[in-house]
């Protein structure tokens, strides 16, 4: 804080006014308490005027500059004051008092809110018009400093499977940044506290340097990766996810008949469609234009190849032209929409006569309830049913295409040489799932749009009970410790094949927690003991859902304590279960507790030097120096921390020094 004073001198030649002409309270000064703060963390600061001495009311409050107006023959009063902010705004008002030491009521009250956070020097005047007396001071203000903090909950998902794998305790280097300015701190225990941040919204972020040397990915952000500095603290949860398990990558081309073999698709040369392009298991399919894209996963930089099908290229007279004519492309792995070019490769091919029109066959897999051969409104399609292609009487050189949700499937490309395909579908994958197996071969007709001439694939699913495997597991969805709000996730669905239909699900807590219903979703519930139950109903043949919990963890438990959160499903009308063993879900949560040893001694300041206290001698005056000391060595962040020491009232606390120095160790 500065302070600066003004000295005015006033030459008149009508009269000379001395001191003590002055009547009425004559302003001399204007000060502000040696333990005004001078950085805020808001952006609005009030000012506050009192008379001769401080205002208890205002005196060292963060967000409020408290004068004190002093001078001589005081006595009730009118002053007006005028306020620069240093931004620019300026204020006027007026006020009064006949009382000293209590806090002046100004008209209109004296706030100001900044448009932005930096260092602003506030100058303010007050004058007494009554006897023309004044002063003026500045004080230079920093605004919106405030110190970053916040829990920062990291947890590993390596598969993106929604289970959680494990748990980052470890310091881990944070980002925060807003475009203009840019922090960085390491996470100690979960805990990111930054001081000197200018307040505002800022987008929250790991060390991509970090990640990469871990191969991490940041998968997700609860509640969201923005955080305002300045409203509070607040707690993050960070799933990441394995970089070498959920990267995708990506690769592109075309395909065309390069009748001049100079590598290029010239005027009056061919593309090719449905042409079969593939790397790591990963097909897709040229477009009309010959154009393909292709995404698979794996990692960064890594060689994969990529290639077109040797016998779709037999089987339609197809030649490579270039790659000393093999069909294989090595190509390096390049992350999709990472704005570095993926890896292109042109396939231009030899393509001798004539070339045989390319065709696609689609059809529908379907219960045939009425066993008409016909898919009519109401009948069930099967989903992921595994159709398979064939052009003779043999099924050994085959292609297997699945359904859709629709029950759609779809093929196209040179599989077969003639206008028609056979298809049927696996005898096993019928009686697995409980369908009667008596399901013929259908002819399917090719044409060149993949939605013309459809055939139907009819099974008989009656006679034999169906079945939906439905699944259910619990996973950890932030920290768990005492006197806390714990979120606990609650996964369920089923693969199907047949919908489920009306299913029971239910949810045990352990004792000692209790749960904050306003967090679950479905309302439809009831509690018994400690267990929700749901009573649900899902036609889809295959979901997948879940719910975030809220549970309110309370202070004072065993430190260390096993809580088990349990989950079961099961169908409850005439859909049997695939299968049991994964209709029930477990989590374990370990209590953490947090733990503050502390400690106090006393020193002595006898003769400006400091001893160890032995003794109190009753006929020195001495000043006594108290130390007090506190940690946290527990397994969980420490909240509501209160600093509460009692002092014998047989001493005198004196006024001249009363000082708190907070200071950490690590």
């Amino acid at each position: 804080m500065k302070h600066f004073l003004q000295l005015l001198i006033c030459i008149t030649t009508l009269s000379q006014m001395s001191y003590a002409q002055v009547t009425g309270f004559a302003i001399n000064g204007l000060t502000t308490p040696t333990n005004m703060p001078t950085t805020i963390c808001g952006l609005t600061v009030n000012m506050s005027f009192s008379a001769l001495t401080p205002s208890t009311n205002s005196t060292g409050t963060t967000a409020t500059i408290p004068y004190v107006i002093t001078g001589n023959n005081f006595s009730g009063f009118q002053f007006n004051s005028v306020v620069n902010w240093g931004d620019g705004a300026t204020s006027q008002a007026a006020g009064g008092t006949g009382t000293s030491g209590t806090n002046i009521n100004m008209a209109p009250a004296l706030t100001h809110t900044y448009a932005t956070p930096g260092i602003y020097s506030v100058y303010t005047t007050v004058y007494n018009q009554s006897n023309q007396t004044y002063a003026m001071d500045s004080v230079e203000l920093t605004v919106g400093s405030c110190t970053a903090y916040f829990y920062c909950m990291i947890q590993v998902d390596c598969n993106n499977d929604g289970t959680i794998d494990s748990q980052i305790n470890a310091p881990v280097p944070v980002t925060l940044t807003n475009g203009t300015n840019t922090y960085v701190d390491t996470l100690q225990n979960n805990m990111f506290m930054l001081p000197n941040v200018w307040a505002g919204n800022y987008t929250l972020a790991i060390d991509p340097t970090w990640l990469a040397a871990n191969n991490y990915v940041i998968g997700n952000i609860i509640p969201s990766p923005t955080v305002t500095v300045g409203s509070g603290i607040t707690t993050t949860l960070i799933t990441l996810h394995c970089a070498s398990q959920t990267t995708m990558l990506c690769a592109n081309g075309q395909v065309y008949c390069d009748a001049n073999d100079n590598g290029v698709l010239d005027n009056g040369e061919t593309p090719i469609a449905n042409a079969p392009i593939s790397v790591n298991g990963t097909v897709v399919y040229s477009n009309a234009n010959g154009f393909y894209n292709i995404s698979y996963s794996g990692n960064i930089g890594d060689t994969a190849e990529l290639s077109i099908s040797s016998n779709w290229l037999t089987q339609n007279g197809y030649l490579i032209l270039n790659n000393n004519g093999s069909n294989l492309n090595y190509i390096i792995g390049t992350p999709c929409n990472s704005g570095v070019p993926v890896a292109n490769v042109n396939f231009p091919l030899a393509c001798g006569g004539t070339v045989s029109p390319t065709l696609c066959y689609s059809g529908y897999v379907f219960c045939d309830a009425n066993a008409n051969g016909v898919m009519n409104a109401g009948e069930l399609p099967l989903t992921y049913a595994p159709v398979t292609l064939y052009n003779n009487t043999s099924t050994n050189s085959s292609v297997t295409v699945y359904t859709d949700s629709t029950g759609y499937f779809s093929y196209c490309g040179q599989y077969s040489t003639s206008t028609y395909l056979f298809a049927t579908i696996s005898q096993n994958w019928l009686i697995y799932n409980g369908y009667n197996p008596t399901v013929g071969v259908i002819t399917l007709i090719g044409s060149t749009s993949a939605t013309a001439n459809t055939g139907y694939l009819a099974v008989n699913c009656g006679g034999t009970s169906t079945c939906s495997d439905v699944w259910t597991t619990v996973s950890p969805w932030i920290g768990y410790y005492q006197n806390s709000t714990a979120y606990i996730k609650l996964n369920w669905g089923s693969y199907g094949p047949s919908a489920v239909g009306t299913y029971t699900l239910s949810f045990t807590y352990p004792a000692g927690v209790s749960p904050i219903l306003s967090s679950i979703q479905n309302s439809n519930y009831t509690i018994s003991g400690n267990t929700i139950t749901w009573n649900l109903t899902n036609n889809a043949t295959s979901f997948t859902t879940y719910d975030v919990i809220q549970f309110s963890v309370p202070g004072g438990l065993i430190n260390g304590a096993q809580h088990f959160y349990n989950s079961t499903i099961a169908p409850t009308g005439s859909v049997n279960d695939c299968g049991t063993y994964n209709n029930n879900g477990s989590l374990l949560q370990i209590l953490g507790n947090a733990y503050d040893p502390n400690d106090k001694n006393a020193s002595t300041d006898y003769m400006n030097e400091n001893y160890p206290l032995g003794y109190l001698d009753a006929f020195i005056d001495d000043a006594l120096t108290y130390t007090i000391r506190f940690q946290n060595t527990g397994t969980a962040p420490a909240q509501n921390v209160f600093i509460i020491d009692t002092l014998s009232t047989l001493l005198v606390q004196s006024s001249r020094v009363h000082k708190m120095y907070l200071s950490s160790i690590p």
